[in-house]
């Protein structure tokens, strides 16, 4: 298993129950919010798709309204070409009268396109027509042109206007009779012929402009593009003054023409706001309940759990937990259940832990105790041997030995202090070395002494008499008794890097301070001991200096109980 695996299942442990019920919840739900919402979707479309039909009906009867007027004008206007070629546009005029077709002037052009009569503006006559190139189109054998949208040069208002060929009797080119019909007066009879009052209908010429309603002049002109009568739905627009509008628009048989249905779009149904809002509501209760029901059934019991432990911590006294969850549900309370007894073996085990504990304070103390007095039964008897040895030689061994002796004695008398049981303070260890060198050299009395310079801190238990013996040797090679200088014993550490050094000063007359072969070997042996290395320096000609190093891993010390 990988670590990066183990931290990603400690991240999502790290979700309340809450969160996680919710999550759940969500996820279990969210199927529901999702047809709510195709359903509100469908809901909306299946609306828009009404008011489309409604309103493409109305414009397919105006359709056929226009269709209708359209028609009857070129149909009568082929007829009166084919009758005969010699007909004025009063007579034009008159024929077309009893069709009730909504003209506005009647004109004639000879075979160069000039207008050779009108029946409204007379100032017309014998000019050109506005597009010479239906002229030339009719000459080339067009029989009709129509076109909408352009202004009548007499009147000015938007029309549609209808030319047709005329031939002579052998079926040549001879001019051509032009209608124009006002699309303001389409625009009316079509208004005039709609039921509804809500209803806008218009006509829109190319540009986008809208001819018969007062409420917009125009339209976007992608509404009628090339292609856009495919587009079959509902557009949307909101004029500068008035509701919002909606609009449907169908291509007229004549180029460029547009018929425009226009209602003000309805209110927002209260079906189609609720197909939105019940499933979404829906979602959020369920959530709710989904929270208030982890929370009722489990999260308000843990807590009061997790507040227990919380005041057993500061409390020496454990009260039950099970009576306080009797109204929880039967697995809460087995919970407790299960929790209580686990409370009361932990109990009972650190009952026993300290019962054992302090056996093991009383025994560690009494073996300490123990070796320090067969230590002192020792250097007694090393001192009575050597008050009784005749030989100088013989006299001085018994003394190093008995000073041994008294520092492993001193050692063990700082231990049996201690309140740990694998470590002791480096300040009280290296105090007691230090007292028992001063007292074994009898400086007390002569002014001078070790001075201790001690970093405080725990050291593992089994370097104290290493150490003590290392301290109490060094002494003894680098201080001869005869010098009166100090001598300074300085540790410290470095992320568990120790270093003990022993400074001594020297007259500078005296040898090298070499180390003899036995005092090495004895000093190696106690730094061996401890993981330690021994060197020594002794460059300076007023002091001389030897080190000892060793590596102390962090430990933490065992309390005894008092």
């Amino acid at each position: 298993m990988t670590q990066a695996g183990g931290e990603g299942r400690a991240t999502r442990k790290r979700l309340s129950l809450r969160l996680q019920v919710i999550s759940a919840m969500a996820v279990v739900l969210s199927p529901l919010l999702i047809m709510g919402a195709m359903n509100a979707w469908s809901e909306q479309q299946f609306s828009q798709r009404i008011r489309f039909h409604e309103l493409q009906q109305t414009a397919q009867d105006r359709f056929r309204q226009v269709d209708t007027i359209l028609v009857r004008t070129r149909t009568a206007l082929r007829m009166i070409t084919a009758e005969s070629a010699d007909f004025s546009c009063s007579e034009i005029t008159h024929r077309m009268a009893v069709l009730d077709l909504p003209l506005r002037n009647t004109v004639r052009f000879d075979a160069d396109g000039i207008v050779t009569c009108s029946e409204i503006g007379e100032g017309v006559v014998g000019t050109p027509m506005s597009q010479l190139e239906w002229n030339d189109r009719m000459r080339k054998g067009v029989e009709a042109i129509e076109t909408s949208g352009p202004r009548s040069r007499v009147l000015g208002d938007p029309s549609i206007f209808m030319l047709r060929r005329l031939n002579d009797p052998q079926g040549n080119f001879a001019g051509s009779i032009g209608l124009s019909m006002s699309l303001v007066d389409i625009a009316a009879r079509l208004a005039e012929a709609t039921e509804s009052s809500s209803a806008t209908i218009a006509l829109v010429v190319p540009g986008g402009e809208v001819i018969g309603s007062n409420i917009m002049a125009g339209v976007p002109m992608e509404w009628i593009s090339e292609g856009a009568s495919l587009n079959r739905r509902i557009h949307h627009l909101t004029p500068d003054q008035g509701p919002a509008m909606d609009i449907v628009l169908l291509p007229l048989r004549t180029e460029g023409l547009w018929l425009m249905v226009a209602s003000p779009s309805p209110p927002q149904r209260v079906e189609g706001t609720l197909a939105f809002l019940v499933p979404i509501l829906a979602y959020l209760a369920a959530l709710l309940a989904a929270s208030w029901i982890a929370d009722a059934m489990v999260l308000r019991w843990l807590e009061r759990i997790r507040i227990r432990i919380q005041d057993m911590r500061s409390s020496a006294r454990y009260m039950p937990l099970t009576p306080e969850l009797s109204r929880a549900p039967r697995e809460m309370q087995q919970v407790a259940e299960a929790f209580d007894d686990l409370t009361s073996r932990i109990t009972t085990h650190e009952s026993d832990m300290q019962r054992a504990l302090v056996q093991m304070k009383a025994a560690f103390r009494e073996v300490h105790h123990r070796v320090k007095n067969n230590l002192q039964v020792m250097l007694s008897m090393l001192k009575l041997q050597g008050r009784g040895e005749p030989l100088p030689e013989t006299q001085a061994a018994l003394k190093v030995a008995a000073h041994r002796v008294a520092m492993m004695a001193a050692v063990h008398h700082t231990l049996l202090n201690e309140g740990n049981l694998d470590t002791v303070e480096a300040l009280d260890l290296f105090n007691a070395i230090c007292n028992q060198v001063d007292e074994q050299k009898g400086w007390v009395e002569g002014g001078r002494s070790i001075i201790p310079d001690v970093s405080p801190g725990p050291l593992p238990a089994d370097m104290a008499v290493p150490l003590g013996m290392f301290v109490l040797e060094a002494v003894g090679l680098l201080c001869p008794d005869d010098d009166d200088a100090d001598v300074v014993l300085h540790f410290d550490r470095d992320n568990g890097n120790c270093r003990l050094k022993l400074t001594c000063g020297r007259d500078g007359t005296g040898g090298e301070g070499e180390i003899d072969r036995d005092t090495s070997l004895f000093l190696s042996a106690f730094a061996r001991q401890i993981g330690g290395s021994v060197s020594v320096e002794n460059g300076s000609e007023t002091e001389i200096t030897i080190e000892l190093a060793f590596f102390v891993s962090h430990m933490a010390p065992t309390e005894l109980p008092n």
